[in-house]
């Protein structure tokens, strides 16, 4: 199943063939099946003799799969299909993801409903689309038909573990035009902060690793508190959920490059200091420029500075007892000043019990505070299960038996498609099963073969025993 479905075209927004093919498997196996206008789909199973009439499980997959390609590859997402090849006891794309996420657990799924003599509860199978880009799929998907209130999740990346917590996720467009004149000819430079560790703006937001804009937003308000700064332009970061890794900005300043050089030495040591352990390799550049374009005034440049400044980024809260575990963050992601409009993209995370309402109104309060505009561009429910409901402790005991090892329980700072399912039906016993798979969302995607065939295997132990 999981060659067949690398051969149908399914990125986000374009999932209707890989619907097709799932519903076709439906009608194929006579099994009830309904399909909305976003193509989510739901399938359902009766129980096995004699489990006919126990409380229905859901089992859930995304369709949908992210589409990257290394630098030259012609590979066309809309038409051509994954070319899968297994090396060394793992499965690869060449040069795209292999879109074992979520192409893993749509397979499993149609495997347990085609396995014969299996043992299990009445199965409600959703098939959610957009995940990758929105969650669209599982917040417009119509729930009214299901009864499941316990639930398997099969969008994870490592075996032997479950995930437990995953975050909310409340995306913040922060927009304002600013005033703007001719302003000066000369003294036109460029600052670049550049060479930044970066990393996933949920999974390693806690990492304390240096945020880009911040410090190009730290070096040039401190060049406004004692001189006449304009600024042209500025950008930072190009992906909402990835800690931005560089930033630059045009301004016009009353000084010349020595100058201004040395009365931001002192600043840029401290800085590298502070991140000398997780962004060894930053570079901070000061140079000449040129700009033809009219430039922002210096009240309202200063204004900008001083919100991108105070912005909050980082971890908000942590757990008491275990500090590496985030339940509260911010990540300032997104960075646009161009023509006097301002855009930028602050991303809050809220893990139970952080509330995000709460996040969100620290946004609300700083735009308010700098006259600037703020609305929702993303808004993610999250989960929070109790570490030992009876799907976990079912999931420990086959891991258990089968490998000797203990369930690996997983807190995660990020969202899935589970959070919104969960919350809209109240769900409080959910496990994840799913293999091993590296670098997703990258090119380098891979996926362990033996690992996808245990899994197959405990989920069938699993729902015998559910």
């Amino acid at each position: 199943y999981f060659y067949e479905i690398s051969a149908i075209p399914r990125g986000s927004f374009h999932e209707e063939k890989i619907a097709d093919y799932v519903e076709a498997f439906a009608e194929e196996h006579g099994l009830w099946h309904t399909r909305d206008a976003l193509h989510n789909l739901i399938v359902k199973k009766p129980g096995s003799a004699g489990r006919e009439g126990e409380p229905p499980l859901m089992l859930q997959a995304h369709m949908d799969m992210v589409c990257a390609r290394t630098p030259g590859n012609t590979h066309d997402f809309r038409t051509e299909p994954i070319a899968v090849r297994e090396e060394d006891g793992w499965l690869y794309a060449d040069g795209t993801t292999l879109g074992a996420d979520d192409g893993a657990g749509v397979a499993n799924i149609l495997a347990l409903l085609e396995e014969p003599g299996l043992s299990h509860p009445p199965l409600e199978c959703v098939f959610t689309v957009q995940e990758e880009d929105g969650m669209g799929g599982a917040k417009g998907l119509d729930l009214s038909c299901l009864e499941s209130r316990r639930m398997i999740g099969l969008d994870g990346i490592q075996e032997g573990t479950t995930i437990y917590s995953a975050s909310a996720v409340r995306g913040c467009r922060l927009e304002g035009r600013l005033e703007r004149d001719r302003g000066p000819t000369a003294g036109i430079f460029r600052v670049t902060v550049s060479g930044l560790t970066s990393g996933h703006g949920a999974l390693m937001i806690g990492a304390q690793r240096a945020n880009a804009i911040k410090v190009a937003a730290r070096l040039l308000r401190r060049l406004a508190q004692t001189r006449d700064l304009r600024l042209g332009e500025m950008e930072g970061g190009g992906l909402v959920h990835v800690i931005p890794a560089s930033c630059t900005a045009v301004f016009a300043a009353d000084a010349s490059l020595p100058e201004l050089e040395q009365a931001l030495a002192e600043l840029s040591r401290q800085i590298r200091l502070e991140y000398a352990e997780t962004d060894p390799e930053m570079e901070i550049r000061l140079e000449k420029a040129e700009f033809s374009q009219s430039w922002v005034t210096s009240a309202d440049s200063r204004r900008v500075l001083e919100l991108l400044y105070l912005l909050p980024v980082g971890a908000n809260k942590r757990t008491a007892d275990r500090l590496e575990q985030v339940e509260g963050s911010f990540n300032l992601s997104v960075l646009r000043l161009q023509a006097g409009v301002l855009e930028a993209d602050l991303v809050c995370r809220s893990n139970y019990p952080v509330s995000m309402d709460e996040l969100h109104q620290v946004v609300l309060a700083y735009a308010q505070l700098f006259g600037v505009d703020c609305r929702t561009t993303m808004d993610y429910a999250g989960y929070h299960v109790p570490r030992d409901s009876p799907l976990i402790r079912v999931w420990a005991e086959v891991y258990r038996e089968y490998t000797g090892r203990e369930l690996g329980l997983t807190y995660m700072h990020s969202a899935l498609d589970a959070g919104t399912i969960c919350e809209k039906l109240g769900i409080q016993d959910m496990i994840v099963v799913m293999p091993t798979t590296l670098d997703v969302h990258t090119p380098r995607e891979r996926m362990d073969a033996e690992s996808f065939r245990r899994t197959y295997e405990y989920l069938k132990e699993i729902l015998s025993r559910a």
